[in-house]
């Protein structure tokens, strides 16, 4: 028996390097001096040798056709020197539209954009590559491009500080994400797949969202100091009893993806997002969001799923690195759920989450609370979260528990969360000395989150008209509750948000660069 084991493991060995034609000759002479279970053993070695040389190839194929990816042309926009009838192939002759720019760019090409406030076509007020929702045609699985904004008009200067590219509807209602990128290919696809990146540019719902005319000695609206630019914001289907400001209030995202290949969100801007300020779907690939500053946005600052089968969660990767994440607000202004900056989500194998400042989150700074329904695959997940600063978070950590709905962590005790790992140290509170970081957030804003109250209570009027009614009909009696919160996701100055670049090194929003 020894010496049959030698040998069959000496021919698998060799056998895993020959054609499958060789293959299969020494299967049939090795067959002649093995019978029964021993060559079927045998058989299924080759077979499987067979399938790996196959697969091999296959793989060499597949790198082969990605590397292929060849660089596009370039498309210049400018929303206040450009021209509609213009063809954007040159500085001296951009486009106006970058919805329109969009529409005429190829696979792998880059669109420079300058300065201005971009609203899609005929001002409808959001950008889409691909359509937002379940795309079915080709070309609502949208394209692989790059977008980059903060360019001066003559296309001469780059500075996304100075020369500020914005999404920033005004009175417009529409339904949809203020930006929608889709990227992906159909299932069983082999081609190549390109690049997808957005860099430099402003997302901003502030100027769009109902909120409370501000009045500090109205407790109604939510405002919590005369610094503060508007009272709360009005949730969808909610009227308050005091004067409003804005034009829609439904929950859209800021930026939403459906991705998959390379995919880099940078050196942007998410501020007073109604609905997540980056709510995207990940395939097989790599995710970058880095150098990015997300401040009063709703629900969460940012997630990332993944959208593979089980046997491909291997091939999905996520960097979240050197953000700055500000004032994430609840789902409601009764502050009962949602309220994550960074949340670890499934369908990732490998997340790496480092060097960020989470601060002033309503319910936490990171969230990681999810498994992956197959055991397996949740045993070799890496949640790893590491080198990162935290201050006056709800939460710094929280995780998901056997007996108790969820565990706060403070970031000093992160090591012990098993959840977390195999990187994990590192985690701090914002030290001293970091008075340049305060100093640049909006102080009035601050300042209300940190004075946060809420008040709730109950209310019963026996007499009422509706109590009246169901006594009549043998009805239970109903009465009020109102939760009344001092500040709930009041819009921030988005000039301000400009200011937290840079003022920490090494952690959070760095100075861009080019």
């Amino acid at each position: 028996m020894k010496k049959f084991s030698l040998i069959l493991a000496a021919f698998l060995a060799v056998a895993s390097f020959q054609t499958v034609s060789a293959q299969s000759g020494a299967l049939r002479s090795l067959g002649n001096k093995l019978s029964g279970a021993a060559r079927n053993e045998v058989r299924k070695g080759v077979q499987k040798g067979v399938e790996n040389a196959k697969q091999a190839a296959q793989d060499k194929a597949d790198a082969q056709a990605a590397a292929r990816v060849i660089e596009g042309k370039t498309i210049y926009v400018s929303a206040t020197t450009g021209s509609a009838r213009a063809d954007g192939l040159s500085p001296a002759t951009p486009m106006k539209d970058l919805q329109k720019a969009i529409g005429i760019a190829e696979e792998n090409d880059r669109i420079l954009v300058a300065e201005g406030n971009y609203l899609g076509n005929m001002d409808r007020g959001y950008i889409e590559v691909g359509r937002f929702g379940n795309a079915t045609q080709a070309a609502d699985m949208g394209k692989f491009i790059s977008i980059y904004g903060g360019y001066s008009t003559d296309f001469s200067e780059r500075d996304i500080i100075k020369h500020v590219t914005k999404l920033q509807p005004v009175d417009q209602r529409f339904i949809a994400p203020l930006f929608n990128f889709n990227a992906r290919r159909p299932y069983g696809y082999k081609g190549p797949v390109g690049t997808v990146v957005v860099d430099g540019l402003v997302f901003d719902f502030g100027e769009n969202n109902i909120y409370c005319v501000a009045d500090p000695g109205n407790e109604i609206t939510g405002t919590p100091n005369d610094g503060v630019l508007t009272g709360r914001f009005v949730e969808p289907d909610a009227s308050p009893n005091c004067p409003k400001v804005g034009y829609a209030n439904g929950d859209e995202y800021g930026l939403h993806m459906d991705v998959e290949g390379n995919v880099r969100v940078s050196n942007c801007i998410f501020v007073n997002c109604r609905d997540y300020g980056i709510a995207a779907m990940m395939g097989k690939g790599h995710m970058e969001i880095c150098n990015n500053i997300f401040i009063a946005c709703r629900y969460a600052a940012c997630q990332v799923a993944g959208t593979v089968r089980d046997d491909d969660i291997d091939k999905v990767s996520l960097d979240f690195h050197h953000n700055t994440v500000l004032f994430t607000w609840t789902r409601t202004k009764a502050f009962e759920d949602m309220g994550q900056g960074f949340r670890f989500m499934n369908g990732i194998r490998t997340i790496n989450v480092h060097n960020n400042i989470f601060g002033c989150n309503s319910n936490c700074g990171v969230e990681r609370v999810r498994y992956e329904s197959n055991a397996a695959m949740e045993k070799l997940k890496e949640s790893n979260l590491y080198d990162n600063y935290f201050f006056a978070n709800k939460r710094d950590l929280e995780i998901a528990s056997s007996g108790v709905a969820t565990i706060s962590v403070p970031a000093s005790r992160i090591e012990e969360a098993e959840q977390i790992g195999p990187k994990y140290e590192g985690n701090m509170d914002l030290p001293e000395g970091n008075d340049a970081f305060i100093q640049a957030i909006d102080q009035p804003y601050l300042e209300g989150f940190m004075s946060l109250k809420i008040i709730q209570s109950q209310s019963y009027n026996a007499n009422s008209a509706a109590n009246q009614v169901n006594r009549l009909f043998g009805l239970n009696q109903q009465g009020s509750e109102f939760v009344r919160p001092s500040m709930y996701c009041n819009k921030y100055p988005w000039e301000k948000a400009k200011d937290l670049f840079g003022k920490v090194p090494g952690y959070g929003a760095q100075m861009p660069q080019y």
